[in-house]
């Protein structure tokens, strides 16, 4: 299961399934996310197969799910990630820098514009 490392970017955690182009393979990394996403699909009577493995960053929950679901578990998908997802920028002191420091570019860039007209 090497392969389901969600690549450089992580921009993605589902693929094609390996032999069964009918099913797509949602994966997660840790087992609260993984509990998460298996409580909503039973909530919501989706249909599923659930594996999991180990890979070289440690345990794999796998969930194998229908094509024909994939526009309602895409949606599950999402809110799992977004419950459990952490703040690109975690310190408030440097959000607020990198807003301040937008703002004096897009300030300066006006200031610019007009001087030079």
């Amino acid at each position: 299961m090497d392969n389901m490392d969600e690549g450089v970017l992580k921009l993605t955690n589902h693929k094609d399934h390996p032999t069964n182009k009918a099913y797509k393979i949602f994966f997660f990394h840790t087992k609260n996310q993984s509990d998460y996403f298996k409580q909503i699909l039973e909530t919501k009577n989706i249909f599923f197969e659930f594996a999991e493995d180990k890979n070289k960053r440690g345990p794999v929950y796998l969930f194998g799910i229908r094509k024909t679901d994939n526009a309602i578990v895409q949606e599950i998908n999402y809110l799992t990630l977004g419950k459990f997802r952490e703040p690109f920028i975690p310190q408030k002191w440097a959000q607020y820098l990198v807003i301040i420091l937008g703002i004096g570019i897009v300030i300066f860039s006006i200031i610019s514009y007009f001087k030079n007209n």
